[in-house]
């Protein structure tokens, strides 16, 4: 079984502050979901490039600067069972 974000509001960028979703311009929470679902890449310090999972694969975009401490905008976490 394959272990997954939850593809929900709470992890949408067009989930705003203040709980609002610019697409459907309503108050949501961070459980519902709906189909203008867009994953928010939110990076820290921990975030670096041994826990991504694109770190030494074909889709890494800086193979030869990914390395421990380095930090991209295609992050991506990898999934943790």
């Amino acid at each position: 079984m394959e272990v997954k974000l939850a593809e929900c509001c709470g992890n949408c960028e067009n989930h705003l502050t203040g709980s609002v979703c610019s697409v459907q311009e309503i108050v949501t929470s961070e459980n519902q979901v709906c189909e203008a679902y867009e994953f928010r890449a939110v990076l820290h310090r921990e975030s670096d490039c041994l826990k991504c999972s694109k770190f030494q694969t074909e889709n890494c975009a800086h193979p030869k600067k990914a390395s421990e401490g380095m930090l991209c905008t295609v992050w991506q976490p990898r999934a943790i069972a």
